[in-house]
């Protein structure tokens, strides 16, 4: 495969798990989409929490921006490396957050047990991220 149909493959992903659950409990489960969109209800407090609930949307904003960028013959706006490292970040973000605050209120909150809460959505976006971050195509040459 060339470089312009991984980005898009892996863009495409990226876009697609922010429909997926990437929260999930014994009950219910949560997507990207349903936790930006829902008022509230989901414990969302104070500016920390409502910084992490908006962050969820960078994950298809940088998905956009690549599926452009791969689509338009390689060029980003402000290049690739911007596109490609920002999910990473915003998943490393959002579960640090997450920890620190469950631990901060006294939860019994392990490693583990986070792990197992987080959804199948959540595991596409995270493989996607780091398969973009690791991924940096060369341009083609052009004699061959």
């Amino acid at each position: 495969m060339d470089r312009k149909t991984i980005t898009t493959i892996l863009a495409i992903l990226l876009i697609g798990s922010f429909f997926m659950p990437y929260l999930k409990d014994n009950t219910i489960s949560a997507s990207g989409y349903e936790i930006v969109t829902t008022p509230n209800q989901l414990g969302v407090q104070g500016w920390g929490m409502l910084a992490v609930k908006y962050c969820w949307l960078l994950l298809p904003f940088a998905g956009i921006m690549l599926l452009i960028g791969a689509l338009n013959n390689g060029r980003y706006f402000i290049g690739r490396w911007p596109w490609a490292l920002l999910p990473i970040g915003v998943l490393a973000f959002v579960i640090i957050k997450i920890y620190r605050d469950a631990k901060g209120i006294g939860s019994p909150l392990t490693i583990n047990k986070l792990m197992n809460e987080l959804g199948y959505g959540f595991w596409v976006a995270f493989a996607a991220a780091v398969l973009l971050a690791l991924y940096w195509p060369r341009k083609e040459s052009i004699a061959k």
